[in-house]
């Protein structure tokens, strides 16, 4: 057994090693004329380019100030030629805006601040007669872009998104202009919006607990503090020192570009060097970032975390950053404690119900790492000493070097799967990209770490356990309780009033000079991108070619999901504790950890999935194991009785978090008793289930129609054959009806109001039901709509609620339209923002206004359009999801991609169609709003004034 399984590693190494040198997995590094880094990667397996600018500039080079955060926020707001119909007089206002924050930082007086504030406001109304909103989001989304976003992190900022090939000179010219002359406008506004974004992080109840591990960690190091910055450093901003910051770190030799997707390496050098090769060259500063202090001991950390019923405890240790020779090792190690396949040692401990969980884990950052362990013992009585005692037992195993070579080999292969499937498509490749260039690594050394896999031996992972898993950590302790919030205050400005929102700057004129090569989305083709057979009478299977890699994916779906059968959701959960009659949970993960695969349960609302991953060499074999337990599952009463502590405890969180209490309030709005948090089972209900009847539950499922999903290498009619020999489909015998929920009729204007006491913003959302659209005509004048009033930069929810009122870090609003099999039911709209408490008022005002009196804006609905067309093209599926697209596409009833309406539509549909369709379904329609947050901050009285309140208890809206 251990010559055939060596046999079978060295062969997948062999594999990976060759799939490597695929052209799509190959990085072609440049430097331009200014020392400009750039990274190419040409691949044409979907049609479009993901694009990137990286600064290697984070939190850590401005600890608690927030300016890297802050700067990432302003460089959307254009330059001196974009954003602005005459700079130079705008300028004049602009330098003395810098000027009032700088006498700001240095005033302590509160009256003064105040003063001060209102004549920045005063200065930002006549700076505004300038600016032009949004007008880099709207360039990008006239010339092929979507999904126009940047991050912060602790040690990188990142610009970037997706376009389609033929916009790329546009692409490069647009974001290599952005880089060379930002200009600050709109300043206060946006630092409102930030504001926003940090009191939607502190409504997340766990987020100040993982602020004081952070702190407690990493002492006095810049990582202790938090990306966004403090709030009485965010009080005081100084124009000045952004301007600093922007010069030191936003310099050619400090910055790369990252470019994955369909163009032609040999062609695009040129125009790089002329767009990107204009940003200032500068020196990459020389950083003296401190090193950790090395721990001394055992020291207790008590962290307060506001959730009941469960103790816990994590161990954290030194650990080495991405780049270190250690690290594969490493990794190793932790997966030996935890992996997918749950055949850990830590995973043992869960398997056989001795905590309810326990993991490890492992993180870096580029100047620092963390390894460790955490648990949480069996409620209510569990011992934090003798599990954390069990634990120990574990890393020192690993020490010892207690673990056979075959287990070591197995969990190689499971890493070079990991490897291939994170580098196989456009976006997973690109975002890999981004995280190795930001820590200083090159792509070649990247792969070569990755390779190193296949010569770790077990003298390796005993090495590196015996140097990080040492007797000197900090363990962190849970304690009941949590921890108070800043106070922020809705500061008296008035809001910004653009003359210029419909507006083109002097360059946006200009660059409609280069040349476009038009394009048609690229479409879904049902007959020629998947190959689609029957396996059984009832059993059909959706095949897509995988060119990249000799990893498969295979997903069974049977079509009866949570909605009408609310048990399901515990049936998948069961499934994935369990093993079958000859072999136990963790003798089950070992099997198809051998195979380097791995397996999961799920349930939806519409059907209960089967899925598989792993080598096509090894399909077959995986599906007679997926069969034994499919036809052999064995009953386990103490796996039950974890299922049901573990919904005790979300029980209790879901009371704590505001977004899910925001969801299940929408969700009984729009779909009373099919909410998908009513359509569970409750846990009063799980407390009575037996495994027993669960499984016959699941057994009962394998006599309906159902899908298979794959893609991989092996032909459809192989992987039909290997299904048909080794799984039960024979049994399908009845056919099943898609499972959809009706939106439910609004007939008067209900406030739902939810008190949560803790929350600093509130949620507010609206729903209302519309007419049914059945013609294609119908529903693309909908959809069209609804991006204009709630989707994207250029939406007027956006426009007016965030970007010239700062009301809001989100808003946004979503169609609700039925499948191709009924388009008669009727459809719906859906909006939701989050705002302070005491914006609450102000901010539903305004969304009320739009929704009353829309405002017509003719440039709008172009580049809605036209996103529109983005969205479609760019969101062509990559191999590994194309066949579950059409899959579930056909199940909805349509007969191709249903975006070709949209596109037949488009060009037809007009501001006076909008119009015309908002006058007649949307502006006389009653509607529900839903507010979740603190009763305490909020005038009821004028809240009451938009409709009856209704006050929603946890019962009303969640089992």
């Amino acid at each position: 057994m251990k010559k055939v399984g060596s046999l079978l590693f060295l062969l997948s190494v062999c594999l990976f090693a060759k799939a490597q040198t695929f052209s799509a997995l190959k990085v072609t590094q440049t430097t331009l004329g200014n020392g400009l880094t750039v990274w190419l990667n040409e691949d044409h397996s979907q049609p479009k380019v993901f694009g990137a600018v990286v600064v290697k500039a984070g939190s850590k080079d401005c600890p608690d100030t927030g300016i890297a955060h802050y700067f990432e926020h302003i460089m959307f707001k254009g330059t001196d030629k974009i954003g602005t119909i005459n700079y130079q007089a705008e300028k004049i206002w602009l330098d003395s805006i810098a000027a009032k924050y700088e006498l700001l930082s240095q005033t302590k007086d509160e009256t003064g601040r105040r003063g001060i504030q209102k004549e920045i406001n005063r200065l930002s109304q006549r700076a505004a007669d300038y600016a032009i909103p949004n007008e880099f989001p709207r360039l990008i989304s006239k010339y092929g872009g979507s999904g126009l976003n940047a991050g912060t992190s602790y040690d990188y900022t990142a610009f970037y998104n997706t376009f389609s090939s033929p916009y790329i000179a546009q692409w490069a010219e647009l974001n290599s202009e952005r880089l060379i002359h930002p200009v600050f406008r709109l300043f206060q506004g946006e630092l409102e919006t930030v504001y926003e974004e940090k009191n939607m992080y502190a409504d997340n109840f766990i987020w100040p607990s993982f602020q004081k591990v952070v702190k407690a960690y990493f002492g006095n190091h810049p990582y202790a503090y938090p990306i966004i910055g403090s709030t009485e450093n965010l009080k005081n901003p100084r124009l000045s020192e952004m301007e600093t910051f922007f010069r030191k770190y936003y310099v050619a030799t400090n910055m790369g570009l990252i470019l994955c997707g369909d163009f032609d390496t040999d062609s695009i050098l040129p125009l790089l060097e002329n767009t990107f090769g204009r940003i200032v060259k500068g020196v990459a500063p020389n950083r003296q970032v401190p090193s950790l202090p090395s721990l001394k001991g055992a020291e207790t950390v008590k962290i307060k975390v506001p959730i009941p019923l469960i103790k816990g405890e994590i161990v954290a240790f030194r650990a080495p950053v991405e780049g270190d020779a250690d690290t594969p090792a490493l990794n190793l190690a932790i997966a030996l404690l935890t992996n997918s396949n749950e055949t850990g040692f830590l995973d043992s401990l869960t398997n056989e119900h001795k905590v309810l969980g326990a993991i490890a884990m492992r993180a870096a950052l580029n100047d620092a790492g963390m390894a460790g362990f955490g648990f949480v013992p069996n409620i209510p009585f569990g011992s934090l000493s003798k599990v954390e005692s069990l634990c120990w037992g574990a890393i020192n195993r690993l020490k010892k070097g207690d673990f056979p070579q075959e287990t070591l080999d197995a969990l190689k292969l499971e890493a070079f799967r990991k490897a291939q499937t994170n580098l196989e498509n456009i976006d997973k490749r690109a975002e890999e990209m981004i995280s190795v260039f930001s820590q200083g690594r090159t792509w070649d050394e990247y792969l070569a770490q990755t390779s190193s896999i296949a010569s770790l031996t077990k003298a390796d992972i005993v090495r590196v356990s015996n140097k990080y898993f040492t007797d000197n950590y900090i363990k962190f302790r849970k304690a009941f309780g949590s921890y108070p919030k800043d106070k922020i205050s809705k500061p008296d400005y008035t809001p910004i009033k653009s003359k210029n929102i419909n507006s083109s700057s002097q360059y946006a004129k200009q660059l409609d000079t280069l040349p476009i090569k038009q394009i048609s989305p690229r479409l879904i083709d049902f007959d020629k991108d998947v190959e689609t057979m029957k396996v059984a009478p009832y059993v059909t299977l959706y095949a897509a070619k995988n060119r990249i890699n000799d990893v498969f994916s295979l997903s069974l779906t049977y079509h009866k999901g949570s909605l009408s059968e609310p048990r399901l959701s515990t049936v998948a959960e069961y499934l994935n504790a369990i093993g079958t009659d000859s072999l136990t949970k963790q003798h089950f993960g070992e099997a198809l950890q051998k195979l380097g695969t791995t397996f999961s349960a799920s349930a939806s609302m519409d059907g209960f999935t089967l899925h598989l991953s792993g080598f096509d060499r090894n399909l077959e074999p995986s599906l007679k194991l997926l069969n034994c337990l499919m036809l052999n599952p064995k009953a386990d009463k103490k796996a039950m009785k974890t299922i049901v502590a573990a919904y005790k405890v979300s029980d209790k969180v879901f009371s704590k978090n505001s977004d899910n209490i925001a969801d299940a309030m929408f969700q009984k709005a729009a779909y009373g008793s099919q909410s998908e948090y009513l359509t569970h089972s409750s846990l009063r209900e799980i407390k009575k289930m037996k495994g027993s009847d669960l499984l016959d539950l699941f057994k009962s499922l394998s006599r309906l129609e159902c899908s298979i999903v794959y893609s991989g290498q092996l032909s459809a009619s192989v992987v039909a054959e290997a299904i048909r020999h080794s799984l039960p489909v024979d049994k399908a015998t009845m056919a099943v009806k898609e499972e959809r929920r009706i939106p439910q009729n609004v007939s008067e204007p209900v406030i739902y109001f939810y008190n949560l006491p803790s929350a600093r913003q509130s949620i507010i959302q609206t729903y209302q039901s519309v007419k049914p659209c059945p013609s294609a005509q119908e529903k693309a004048r909908f959809m069209l709509w609804g991006s204009y009033f709630g989707h994207g930069f250029s939406s007027l929810l956006f426009q007016e609620i965030r970007e010239l009122r700062a009301y809001a870090y989100y808003a946004y609003g979503n169609c609700l339209m039925p499948s191709a099999k009924y388009t008669s039911d009727p459809t719906a709209y859906m909006t939701r923002l989050s705002t302070q408490n005491d914006k609450t008022i102000l901010a539903l005002g305004v969304l009320d206004s739009l929704f009353n009196r829309m405002p017509v804006r003719e440039k709008n609905i172009e580049t809605i359009k036209q996103e529109t067309i983005n969205q479609i093209n760019n969101d062509y599926p990559s191999f590994r999801e194309i066949a579950d697209r059409v899959a579930q596409y056909k199940m909805k009833g349509y007969s191709e991609d249903p975006h070709t309406y949209l596109i037949k539509e488009l060009p037809r549909c007009t501001m006076n169609d909008i119009t015309s369709f908002y006058q007649d379904a949307i502006v006389q329609n009653p509607r529900i709003i839903m507010v979740v947050g603190n009763e305490k901050k909020l005038p009821m009285k004028e809240l009451a004034k938009y409709g009856r309140i209704v006050r929603i208890k946890k019962a009303d809206i969640y089992r």
